[in-house]
């Protein structure tokens, strides 16, 4: 019988040096690399939100950029650390729709890998605005949609492509690309992903 999490950052506490392995086999420049083109010029402030295994963190600090990495799991974060710390990388204990810990930075870069659908919908209009808040003008929001079944075991909720386009109209976050859907890296069939690149207009 699957455990049930209460929470998404339960399960990946419970079971963290599994997902971080797992995390760890894919690479940045090949799961994204539509969004390379995207990314700013180095030395840029670029903030990782789910960071997770700290994979792309990593890969970010590594081209220059100053990585802000949070997760709502400290364990996950204790492998991030162990793994893949970089100097460039502050790692921070933080979720959404708050991000209290930072809520007077600002970023020229978001980055959201396989995290949207762990927000329950009745969070999301928070956080898309705490994200807009949190962006310089003209920067960037990437972000990866799970379109598959909700997955309650896994505090994994619906994602639509329409309902994120809607609340990022709302907060002034213009698409500038939209993939098509794409198959999973870890090949499970059921699951298919889409890329979303949303940029902040001028006040």
């Amino acid at each position: 019988m699957s455990k049930s999490h209460p929470t998404p950052w339960a399960q990946y506490n419970f079971e963290s040096e599994k997902y971080s392995k797992q995390y760890n086999q894919l690479i940045f420049s090949n799961i994204h690399r539509q969004f390379i083109k995207f990314l700013p010029p180095p030395e840029s402030k670029i903030l990782d939100i789910g960071c997770g295994s700290g994979r792309d963190a990593y890969s970010l600090a590594r081209r220059g950029y100053i990585v802000t990495a949070v997760d709502p799991s400290i364990k996950m974060l204790q492998q991030a650390k162990k793994y893949n710390d970089h100097k460039n990388i502050n790692w921070l204990n933080e979720r959404l729709p708050s991000l209290e810990k930072i809520k007077n930075q600002k970023f020229d870069f978001i980055l959201l890998s396989a995290v949207w659908m762990h927000i329950s919908p009745h969070k999301r209009k928070k956080s898309i605005n705490t994200m807009s808040q949190l962006l310089n003008d003209d920067g960037c929001i990437a972000l990866t949609l799970r379109i598959a079944l909700p997955d309650p075991t896994r505090a994994i909720y619906a994602v639509t492509l329409e309902e994120l386009l809607k609340l990022a109209k709302e907060n002034s976050l213009l698409p500038i690309y939209i993939s098509r859907k794409a198959k999973d890296s870890f090949k499970r069939s059921e699951i298919t992903w889409i890329k979303v690149v949303l940029k902040k207009s001028q006040a």
